[in-house]
């Protein structure tokens, strides 16, 4: 009876256990599922290496991802520029010109500055870059240029410098009326803000850098002298130099972008001075080219002041003269092979030629009566029929004269016409005789006034 009964729950348990499902997963499996275990991050870890849909391997019929940009480029790439406007409403027609000053909202990198004349026309003397740390950058392409209403934009060299930049400045004269100018500043962070400060008043050659280029020549001298006292070749030479060099690119980039603000008297100091260090310092050492760059900057700054004539360098002829006489004498004491005389006699041939050009704006700015002219002709003349062969300033003597001579012939053909014929007679025969002269006074010159004379009073050339 009781063995029935097992019999019976024994067939009853066989029957529910294979209504039931089997469960396979092992007690690891089960662990992994309740979080004790790792299969679940393998099999998703499984599911990524397997390619997507559509995404095959590269060689498979489907081009490979190109490669990531550079982040640094070589130079700034257009595509990615942003650009700012500042305006300058009103230039100002003083003689010389004023200094406008756009700051930058925030100080960031630029890549090149462009300028815009939107009226009139106006003269650039000078364009600069201030920096977050007070430096400036000269803008070479923006300097001594003339803008004109209509024309395309006149961009500065692409700039390297990531130093942030705070302002832009320009040195900037009207010219023949209205003027209005827009300054646009391009960088690759993002677009410039540009805001005019007030106006620098009275800029009038009133400033000055001699004292901060004074202030900045002491570590010059300071590693200079370092320099050469040490072990040509040791470490402390070359210690020294990579110093020096510092103090040298920031003395140059100062008095480089300093335009008008340095005095005439000082820099001439300074070129002198260099030339003596260039040539006396030791060959093959570190202070060798560092005199060199420095001469080369005030060579640089000196040409740029002349050919542009900068509101606080004014260089008339006979200031030019001087200086290259000044120049000469120094070049002269030089020995044949000292290092610093081809660099100075450059320098010295570019300011005396300077001169002839100069006194030619300077006779037509003066509006001479023909007898001033005249003399100033003579006077000329004389010192170049009086000079030897080769001498420095013989041919420069000659160009003056030439001018002065072609002033007073123009002068002459206006006052002939308010001359009376006893007048006209009386220069006639004044300048037949100087025409009969023997060199004393120029015969091509002497003819064309009788020809000036003749055509007032008898209506046809006497000389042919």
């Amino acid at each position: 009876m009781h063995y029935g009964k097992l019999l019976l729950l024994v067939l009853a348990s066989a029957q529910m256990a294979s209504a039931a499902p089997v469960d396979h997963t092992t007690t690891d499996a089960k662990k992994g599922a309740s979080g004790g275990g790792k299969p679940a991050v393998q099999e998703k870890a499984a599911d990524k290496e397997k390619p997507a849909p559509g995404k095959g391997n590269p060689g498979r019929g489907e081009l490979p991802k190109p490669p990531a940009p550079p982040t640094q480029p070589t130079q700034p790439p257009t595509e990615n520029q942003y650009s700012g406007v500042g305006k300058i409403d009103a230039v100002t027609r003083q003689t010389g010109g004023d200094v406008y000053r756009l700051e930058l909202v925030k100080a960031i990198p630029l890549v090149r500055v462009e300028l815009k004349a939107k009226l009139g026309r106006a003269k650039i003397y000078s364009a600069s870059l201030v920096t977050d740390k007070n430096d400036r950058v000269p803008l070479r392409q923006l300097t001594g240029i003339n803008l004109s209403d209509g024309n395309q934009p006149t961009s500065s060299e692409i700039l390297s410098d990531t130093s942030n930049i705070v302002a832009v400045e320009i040195l900037a004269e009207a010219m023949g009326g209205e003027s209005a100018v827009d300054i646009i500043a391009y960088s690759t962070k993002e677009a410039p803000r540009l805001a005019l400060a007030n106006r620098i008043p009275e800029f009038s050659c009133k400033r000055s850098i001699d004292a901060l280029l004074k202030d900045k020549l002491d570590p010059v001298q300071l590693w200079v002298g370092r320099a050469e006292s040490s072990a040509p070749g040791s470490v402390q030479e070359k210690f020294a130099g990579n110093q020096l060099k510092e103090q040298v690119r920031d003395f140059a980039s100062t008095i480089r972008s300093g335009g008008s603000y340095t005095s005439l008297g000082y820099l001439v100091t300074l070129i002198n001075f260099f030339a003596d260090q260039y040539n006396s310092v030791r060959v093959g050492g570190v202070s060798e080219p560092a005199y060199r760059d420095l001469l080369q900057a005030g060579n640089d700054v000196l040409m740029i002041a002349i050919q542009n004539e900068l509101p606080c360098r004014k260089f008339p002829s006979d200031t030019l003269i001087k200086l290259s006489s000044e120049f000469y004498k120094k070049l002269q004491s030089m020995p044949p092979d000292a290092r610093a005389r081809g660099l100075f006699e450059k320098m010295t041939t570019r300011v005396r030629d300077y001169a002839p050009d100069q006194y030619r704006k300077e006779l037509s700015a003066a509006n001479l009566s023909f007898r001033d002219a005249d003399n100033e002709g003579i006077k000329y003349y004389r010192a170049y029929v009086t000079s030897k062969d080769g001498e420095f300033f013989k041919e420069t003597s000659k160009s003056m004269s030439a001018y002065a001579f072609m002033v007073a012939e123009n002068a002459l053909k206006i006052e002939v016409k308010m001359m009376d014929v006893e007048q006209r007679y009386q220069l006639i025969v004044e300048f037949q005789s100087k025409y009969n002269s023997n060199g004393e006074y120029p015969q091509a010159v002497a003819q064309r006034y009788l020809n000036i004379l003749a055509e007032q009073t008898f209506g046809f050339k006497l000389f042919h």
